[in-house]
């Protein structure tokens, strides 16, 4: 064995040749391991972008809300309306406005649905919509903005009434990428939401911009409110979702890895088995066992590649597919979660090809010929 028939790549690329139907099964039952551990880790990253999508888009430099507050959503309280021209008139506070959040059920024609409702002030500028696919942001009262696919979903337009608290709110605007995970988010005044309460003369939470937000802060905390930053709600939203989604999550991401490291380490046994003749040839030619265990590695890496590229077929088409099928649970791909999926690769491969390159070192060649009959 010298020359270029000494080199590991074409006795491999001839083994994965040899059956090419047995070599896209294998590396088509990796691609789907892969493939699934990449969307589950891109659903994770969609719900963590999901969850937060409101606080990012507050447009205020600080927020102050009830005591006991973590999240807008999850723990609504309410604070005296009174307040919101007190903090405005707090040195350092170039503007203050009204807020309120809380989750509803609707009552449709159809059946019910949750939605997030947000209420602001439209004349601050602060806590409205900030993307439209069409119409605009509510003004008056009885005017409501939802999200663009809840609408499609819903069989809503603008024009229509949306019936909110047993008031029948008329539809001025559809929304872009306005939705919490699995929930959107439905916007209107706090002039109409506090007529739909009857709460006129209180307020959920007081949106503040300033040009000193650690000043303002630190002198609305000395007046005895309860301070956050959108960075603040940002990551206690993060908190929430972890606790609830984070561990099931990860345990469908060990699930998969796990399962695709069985995966590569049966088609590797299977095929190094299979080609115990062959590799009992090149033995007898003269192959040491260090040789014999490069070409098990080299093929079980080969087919991981293969996998690999299957995976990122698969996961197009299964993005493509959710996009389509249920566009509330969003796949996002990071550069951080290729590279762990990577990563999960290239240690799949050399935990699979452990095995068969094992055996391989302890292969005898006249037990090969015996056992290929």
């Amino acid at each position: 064995m010298t020359g270029r028939s000494e080199g590991s790549v074409p006795i491999t690329r001839r083994f994965l040749t040899t059956r090419p139907v047995r070599t896209a099964a294998g590396a088509g039952g990796i691609g789907l391991a892969l493939m699934l551990m990449l969307l589950l880790a891109g659903l994770w990253v969609g719900v963590q972008d999901r969850v937060t999508t409101y606080d990012d888009h507050l447009g205020a430099d600080l927020v102050v809300v009830p005591v006991g507050t973590r999240s807008l959503f999850a723990d609504p309280g309410v604070l005296p309306a009174p307040a919101v021209d007190t903090i405005a008139q707090t040195p350092g506070v170039t503007s203050a406005a009204p807020l309120r959040t809380m989750y509803q059920i609707l009552e449709l024609p159809h059946g019910k649905a949750a939605v997030a409702a947000v209420a602001f002030d439209p004349t601050s500028g602060l806590g409205g919509p900030w993307a439209f696919s069409a119409g605009r942001a509510p003004q008056a009262a009885d005017e409501v903005a939802v999200d663009t696919l809840w609408a499609d979903q819903h069989n809503f337009a603008v024009g229509d009434r949306l019936p909110i608290l047993g008031h029948p709110m008329r539809v001025v605007g559809l929304t872009d990428d306005t939705a919490l995970f699995m929930t959107p988010i439905v916007f209107t005044t706090t002039t109409g939401m506090d007529q739909m309460l009857r709460a006129t003369g209180t307020t959920g939470a007081v949106l503040v911009t300033t040009a000193d937000p650690a000043g303002v802060a630190a002198r609305l905390r000395a007046d005895g409110y309860s301070v956050r930053t959108p960075a603040e709600l940002h990551q206690a939203s993060l908190d929430l979702a972890t606790d609830i989604y984070g561990s099931p999550v990860r345990l469908m991401v060990g699930v998969a890895f796990a399962a695709g490291t069985l995966i590569v380490a049966l088609v590797a046994y299977t095929r190094v088995t299979e080609q115990q003749r062959d590799l009992g040839v090149l033995k007898a030619l003269g192959a040491t066992p260090a040789r014999l265990r490069r070409i098990a590695v080299a093929e079980t890496v080969a087919l991981t590649v293969l996998g690999t590229l299957a995976a990122v077929v698969l996961l197009i088409l299964t993005r493509e597919l959710l996009a389509w099928w249920r566009p509330a649970f969003p796949v996002l791909l990071t550069t951080g979660t290729i590279a762990q999926t990577a990563a999960a690769a290239a240690a799949m491969a050399l935990l699979a090809a452990w095995l068969p390159a094992h055996r391989l070192s302890r292969l005898d060649a006249a037990s090969a010929f015996r056992s290929g009959r």
